[in-house]
C-alpha cells in the first residue's frame, strides 16, 4: 500500500516537466512579442499580450514548483528592467532609433545631436528672414485659412496664418507680419 502511495506521489513529475517547459516557451512568447511590438502599430494589444504571456509563464513555473516560480519572478524583477535598459539605450544608437528620435534632419553621418539642432535652428532663421520680405505684399487665398492655409504671393505658394477669425477662398490679402514661420495675412479692404 505504501508503495502504491509513492508511485502515486511521484507520478506528476512528467507534468511539471512540462511546465517548466511551457513557463520557457511563453517567455520565449513574451520576447518575441514585445519585439514585435516595436515594429507592429498595435496600440500597445501586442504588448499586453506579451505581459500575459510573462504571467503564464510565471504560473507555469510556480506549477513547476514554487522554488523555480521564486527564482523565475526574482529574474523578471531584476533582468527586465536592465534588459529594457539595454534595449533603448542600442535602439536610440541605431539607424532607426536616430530617425526616430532626432527627426529627419540628421541626414548626414557623424553628426552629432548639437549640429543637428544648430543647423535646424539656422534654417529656421534663414526662412524666417526669407519670408520678412512679403510683410506689405498682396496675395490671394487659395483655399479658407481656418486660421491656416495656403496663400499665393508673386507666384509663389506659402502657407499663412489669417490674423483674425477665417477668411474664404480666392480674397484678396495683405501680409502683415511674419509668425513661427508663417506669412500672418489679413483681408484687404
Amino acid at each position: 500500500m505504501m508503495m502504491e502511495l509513492l508511485a502515486q506521489v511521484t507520478t506528476p513529475a512528467a507534468t511539471n516537466d512540462a511546465a517548466m517547459i511551457w513557463g520557457f516557451v511563453l517567455l520565449g512568447a513574451a520576447i518575441v512579442l514585445l519585439f514585435i511590438e516595436l515594429f507592429v502599430p498595435s496600440g500597445g494589444i501586442i504588448a499586453l499580450c506579451s505581459g500575459v504571456a510573462v504571467i503564464g509563464s510565471l504560473v507555469a513555473f510556480f506549477t513547476h514548483s514554487t522554488t523555480t516560480g521564486f527564482v523565475a519572478m526574482l529574474l523578471y524583477i531584476v533582468i527586465g528592467p536592465v534588459a529594457l535598459w539595454f534595449g533603448f539605450k542600442w535602439f536610440e544608437a541605431s539607424p532607426m532609433g536616430r530617425r526616430l528620435i532626432l527627426g529627419a534632419e540628421d541626414d548626414l553621418p557623424g553628426r552629432t545631436p548639437e549640429e543637428a539642432y544648430a543647423a535646424s535652428s539656422a534654417a529656421q532663421h534663414e526662412r524666417a528672414h526669407r519670408l520678412d520680405q512679403y510683410i506689405g505684399s498682396r496675395g490671394v487665398t487659395e483655399g479658407d485659412l481656418r486660421p491656416v492655409g495656403m496663400v499665393r504671393i508673386d507666384g509663389e505658394r506659402h502657407e499663412a496664418l489669417a490674423e483674425n477669425g477665417m477668411i474664404d477662398a480666392n480674397i484678396e490679402v495683405e501680409v502683415v507680419d511674419v509668425y513661427d514661420n508663417q506669412l500672418k495675412v489679413r483681408p484687404t479692404t
